[in-house]
């Protein structure tokens, strides 16, 4: 029985059984991107099981997220999200595809049961379902630990954080009104096979998370070990130069119980391929998942995380370790700043070959910043990186859990206005709820609160800190990141800021603009249109600039001619939109051949937390290369759906087309 009493009919269905439907319709596409030339794509639980491919730059597909979090940049969540459901409670993701789902958080058990809707059946969650550690039934159908979580192990939050392929539509609904959600997911091209996903690869995969906080490199590797003394503050060591090109799979650092605070606090940098700046250079804590106080919980380690932990024996020793894998060229060298005078430590670094054109390859980076005094008002920046490559770990030090929390992380990709992921909160980012239930601390595989202004009594302690690293959630771009974040409910919160990003890069474009047109321009044909002024903001901050601008209100269809990159592996086409004008649907063709469903689940018109009006939007839908490849133009048709909505209207001001490449 749904929360309103009504009874609804549904199939159940194993999430193996949700993949396997979307899979089949995807069967016969053809392989892609052409790895004779680009790198492969590894997509969903595939990516865990490549994971040593993690710094591939990723060409075809667009990265996305939905959320309850007030467009207009207040704190009110938008418990409506996209309509009702047939449950008696809302949708809460709604999208079509072809995509693959990542992560999906929702608050406690807030709106649970879930659902999962695919055109022809739901698939229920229940909260029970999560979080298995021992399920009854095949490890997918019941999400396992640590695929998912429940409120108890996350402190605060039901996670699904499985992959989940859909290839025509993807739903998530609750059965009662829902706060603080948010997921996200990858946009595929029609011509990309989606991911096979089986209760073996589930098994797999969880097992792989399970180890998190052990050694998972590789073992029989080249190793260069040794020990170095860091006698004077301030003054970097070189600990360690090795020749490539390679891949850095494992560095460690064996550290005296009594020295792991200083060790902690200083700098690890590393220098890649000649570089006279690092691409890494942040504190060591910071870098292994701990951006606060360091000490031995009792219980647990103090970063039991997959890709970076911090381990001890809570007497004689703290393991520093990280694992990301990280490829060069010719040679990389490892420094370490030390932060006081210290004995030495020893220390292990474990590479393997690597013959890959590093072309395909972003260099791992990681930067730290210090926000002593934020700006009201206004978002912190932690990250501006013009290139492309792909965020993978966030360590963020907030001061103090409370009100700052509220604040909502904005991450924007490659130059667009709307933050691609908008988050409901910064505790939320970090995998708990409700501040990690008043700062029970936690570390899972892949997020926590592994130290705060709580330890006890005689230990370290430097604030409040969380990590959030990600892999088949990661965040790829293709020409710049910018990371901003929120510091309180509306920018109001005055605590010190400190946060270190860890993300793969290289300054070359893997995407480059090659036209744009707008209504009444050359190469834009729509008779329906009709056009109108719109003065409006963008969606999501909490103050946001009024821009006037046309926007056309098409009926029937629009025909774009726009310039191409001959050598493209795949297109993305940007439009800026009208969004207060709710659900606009199109199906896609390039050249006459049918491309998909371009879809934006909307809302009805918003006022921000500045009074302006919160209309307008910047929105990407990938081009497949098999209608792209080897042309100089294309005709793009945008056929408005008006199948099962006669009313329907689609919007646009701008389209702007990126030839990936």
């Amino acid at each position: 029985m749904t929360a309103g009493g009504k009874a609804h009919r549904t199939i159940r269905f194993s999430l193996v059984a949700v993949v396997a439907a979307v899979s089949v319709l995807a069967a016969t596409a053809p392989g892609y991107p052409d790895t004779a030339t680009t790198p492969p794509l590894y997509l969903g639980l595939d990516s865990y099981l490549h994971w040593d491919k993690l710094p591939y730059l990723e060409l075809g597909d667009r990265v996305g997220g939905q959320s309850s979090a007030d467009p207009g940049g207040s704190n009110t969540d938008n418990v409506n999200t996209f309509g009702p459901s047939p449950l008696g409670g809302r949708v809460l993701l709604d999208q079509a595809g072809p995509g693959v789902v990542t992560f999906m958080r929702s608050q406690e058990e807030i709106g649970g049961p879930w659902a999962i809707r695919n055109p022809l059946f739901l698939a229920p969650v229940k909260p029970a379902d999560l979080g298995q550690t021992n399920p009854t039934t095949s490890p997918a159908s019941k999400f396992p630990y640590p695929l998912s979580f429940t409120t108890g192990q996350s402190q605060g939050s039901s996670i699904v954080a499985t992959s989940i392929p859909y290839a025509s539509t993807m739903q998530y609904m609750s059965s009662a009104a829902n706060g603080n959600f948010y997921a996200m997911y990858r946009k595929l091209p029609v011509d990309v096979p989606l991911p096979t996903q089986t209760d073996a690869t589930a098994s797999q995969v969880a097992t792989l998370l399970k180890s998190a906080g052990t050694d998972i490199a590789p073992q029989n590797i080249p190793t260069q070990q040794g020990s170095v003394a860091l006698p004077t503050a301030n003054a970097p060591v070189q600990v360690a130069s090795i020749d490539g090109p390679s891949q850095l799979r494992a560095i460690k650092f064996h550290v005296p119980y009594g020295q792991k605070v200083r060790f902690g606090n200083s700098r690890l940098q590393i220098y890649w391929d000649g570089e006279t700046t690092p691409s890494v250079d942040a504190p060591i804590k910071y870098l292994t998942g701990d951006g606060a106080g360091v000490y031995q919980p009792a219980g647990r380690q103090l970063v039991a995380g997959l890709p970076a932990n911090i381990t001890s024996d809570g007497s004689t020793y703290m393991d520093y370790s990280l694992y990301w894998p990280m490829p060069f060229g010719s040679n990389a060298r490892i420094v370490v700043v030390p932060s006081a005078a210290m004995d030495p430590v020893s220390w292990s670094v474990r590479y393997e070959p690597f013959t890959d054109p590093l072309s395909w390859v972003g260099k791992f980076h990681a930067n730290y910043v210090d926000v002593p005094n934020p700006t009201a008002g206004q978002d912190m920046t932690f990250l501006d990186y013009q290139g492309s490559g792909k965020l993978v770990g966030t360590v963020i030090n907030f001061g103090s859990i409370g009100a700052t929390l509220e604040g909502d992380p904005h991450i924007y990709l490659d130059g667009s206005k709307t933050p691609q992921i908008a988050v409901t909160g910064t505790e939320e980012w970090g995998m708990g709820g409700d501040y990690w239930h008043n700062g029970v601390q936690t570390s899972l595989p892949m997020a926590g609160l592994p130290s705060s202004t709580n330890n006890p009594a005689g230990s370290d302690i430097d604030g409040a800190a969380e990590y959030r690293f990600l892999i088949s959630d990661s965040i790829p771009f293709n020409n710049h990141l910018t990371v901003n974040w929120e510091h309180g409910v509306v920018n109001d919160n005055a605590q010190r800021y400190k946060a270190t990003m860890l993300w793969y890069g290289t300054p070359t474009p893997t995407a480059v603009r090659t036209d744009q047109v707008s209504p009444g321009s050359p190469g834009y044909q729509s008779p329906s249109d009709q056009l109108s002024s719109l003065t409006a903001a963008y969606e999501q901050t909490v103050q946001s600039p009024l821009i006037t601008n046309t926007v056309a209100q098409m009926t029937t269809s629009s025909t774009l001619t726009m310039a191409i990159n001959s050598a493209n592996a795949g297109a993305y086409l940007r439009r800026t939109l009208n969004s207060c004008v709710p659900n606009q649907r199109a199906n896609v063709f390039v050249d006459g051949q049918p491309a998909g469903t371009w879809y934006n689940a909307g809302v009805s018109r918003k006022t921000g937390y500045d009074g302006h009006d919160r209309c307008w939007r910047d929105d990407d839908f990938p081009l497949p290369k098999s209608l792209t490849a080897g042309k100089t133009s294309i005709t793009i048709r945008l056929d408005n759906d008006t199948l099962n909505q006669p009313s329907r209207i689609w919007t646009a001001s701008t389209y702007q087309l990126f030839s990936f490449g």
